[in-house]
């Protein structure tokens, strides 16, 4: 609903990714992330990183689960925005993990935390005939990125665009 300019470019990479690979199989369908990892704990803490294999222009959707004081532990810590997020059981949220460090803050003793991290890898390095397609020019690249990020002025119409077919 934030971006649906970037969800129009994922089901069109994501198209032809599975026309090209028809073995593939959608983790879930109701997803548009093709990939997902489970962090099943007991304390489920990430220490502070960067996902430089990720869609460095799109997002990571994380959602957490357990039993914790989310106002003692389990924070998302984001380095460069300088920020410490209360991320509570049974939330979601999504940030971009191929260009932000992030991590979590431990739990206190005898509670527990999971996630699950939905997720796109970036562009392929092998030399494959799509790698051209879907990368774009070299040094192009990052302003054709924040062209699929709407301004407020144009969420309304973008989310028309993508969704009202």
């Amino acid at each position: 609903m934030y971006a649906p300019k970037l969800y129009q470019y994922y089901c069109w990479v994501l198209k032809r990714l599975f026309q090209h690979h028809p073995d593939l199989v959608h983790n879930f369908d109701n997803s548009i992330f093709p990939t997902v990892t489970f962090n099943c704990g007991p304390n489920a803490i990430t220490f502070s990183h960067l996902d430089h294999l990720n869609l460095s222009h799109g997002f990571c959707g994380i959602t957490c689960g357990g039993t914790f004081d989310h106002t003692l532990g389990g924070h998302i810590h984001m380095e460069q925005l300088k920020l410490y997020i209360q991320f509570p059981s049974a939330a979601s949220m999504l940030i971009p993990s191929g260009c932000l460090h992030h991590g979590n803050t431990p739990i206190q003793r005898g509670e527990t935390r999971h996630s699950i991290t939905q997720y796109a890898a970036g562009g392929s390095s092998d030399g494959s005939p799509l790698k051209a397609e879907f990368d774009g020019t070299p040094g192009s690249r990052w302003e054709w990125a924040l062209g699929l990020f709407s301004k407020h002025d144009e969420l309304e119409v973008d989310r028309a665009a993508a969704f009202d077919k």
